[in-house]
């Protein structure tokens, strides 16, 4: 029995997705914004500065240490800057404990000054010891694995790859040491720079895109209920700790059916878009905007009892635009808790009750013709 063409099984497609799947890898985008939110809001991120701190200072004083080390840097300008470079270390080291976790720029000038200032120190040892502190360029790796974009990985694994290299190729230029030997150690040395970041980060890419689209409304970006949920429940208790006065905001197109009868759900979705983008530029810096709905969303913020008024009742005019295409307006209801809110202890779901509240309002607003705000305290 013959096999026809079609009936022999193909072995291109895999080679073309795997090729597909790695140039999506290299070439996506990166979002450090979310990075940095993430690991700023989320209790991890706290434990991760301090262990990049740790890292810092232990470089630091390792680097100290091969100052009086056989076949450590010798000489004035070498003792100089391996000081410089001790010292240089603490002080981010004291930044990253201090200071919030960084966004595109920081994380990417860190890991530049980590590989130019480690290379700038191996050069400065006996080219043995140079060679087995390459070892170093792993620990780099594993920061740009997880906080970089594909594009930084690649170079952090050129540049790191070049400066083994470098170190192997002018150790057998010496010639004082065995050809197989050195060849094993340059081995061994590349292979704990490059064996885990590549494929981590892939990994990761993947994981963190599946994350955040599980918390995501793909339509507008913004959070649905799912990632509203855990974002809400860091973030008034937190305001509520901080002596914050918060509130939670719901909003809701009016009429919103007849936009979509009348110019059809494309532009529907332009004015759901629209005002989301209004909705977020108004209030993101107080806290977090989602989309529950078609088209009701739901903010919650912290900020001064002075403020939270202000910013409650500048959403409507935040989102109406005199020129907009579609004219929309919005009712919007909200919920406010005091820091010494009898709520906080009194229920055992305040975010939660908050949130019926708020929603309440809503409909009072709606049901009272719509294009106003219902407020109350909680």
């Amino acid at each position: 029995m013959s096999l026809s063409r079609e009936a022999l099984p193909s072995r291109r497609p895999p080679a073309v997705g795997a090729r597909k799947a790695v140039l999506e890898w290299f070439t996506a985008a990166h979002d450090y914004e979310w990075m940095r939110e993430f690991q700023n809001s989320h209790r991890s991120g706290k434990v991760i500065r301090l262990l990049i701190a740790l890292s810092m200072i232990n470089i630091s004083v390792m680097s100290f240490i091969s100052l009086f080390a056989d076949g450590g840097p010798s000489g004035a300008a070498a003792t100089i800057w391996t000081l410089t470079l001790c010292i240089t270390n603490l002080i981010i080291a004291a930044l990253w404990l201090l200071l919030p976790f960084p966004g595109r720029l920081g994380v990417v000038l860190f890991a530049v000054y980590a590989d130019l200032g480690i290379t700038s120190a191996l050069v400065l040892m006996e080219l043995g010891n140079a060679l087995l502190g390459c070892v170093l360029f792993a620990v780099i790796g594993g920061f740009v694995t997880f906080f970089v974009s594909p594009r930084w990985l690649v170079l952090h694994l050129v540049f790191a790859s070049a400066a083994v290299l470098g170190i192997a190729g002018a150790l057998y230029l010496q010639g004082r040491t065995d050809t197989l030997n050195l060849l094993v150690r340059t081995n061994v040395v590349l292979l704990a720079i490059m064996s885990v970041p590549i494929t981590s980060h892939i990994f990761l890419t993947t994981l963190s895109a599946d994350a955040r689209s599980s918390v995501l409304d793909p339509l507008t970006g913004l959070l649905n209920r799912r990632g509203l949920t855990t974002a809400i429940e860091d973030l008034l208790p937190q305001g509520q700790r901080n002596g914050w006065c918060a509130a939670v905001v719901v909003v809701d197109i009016d009429n919103f059916k007849s936009v979509n009868d009348i110019y059809g759900h494309d532009e529907g979705d332009a004015v759901i878009c629209r005002v989301a983008e209004r909705l977020t530029a108004h209030v993101s810096r107080y806290g977090v905007v989602g989309r529950t709905g078609g088209e009701e969303y739901l903010a919650a913020v912290v900020t001064s009892r002075l403020h939270i008024d202000a910013l409650i009742h500048g959403v409507r005019r935040a989102l109406h635009g005199a020129n907009d295409a579609i004219p929309v307006t919005v009712s919007i209801g909200a919920a406010i808790l005091y820091a010494e809110s009898d709520l906080w202890t009194d229920s055992a779901d305040p975010v939660g009750t908050a949130t019926r509240v708020a929603d309440s309002m809503m409909y009072e607003a709606k049901a009272a013709g719509g294009n106003r705000v219902v407020t109350t305290l909680i």
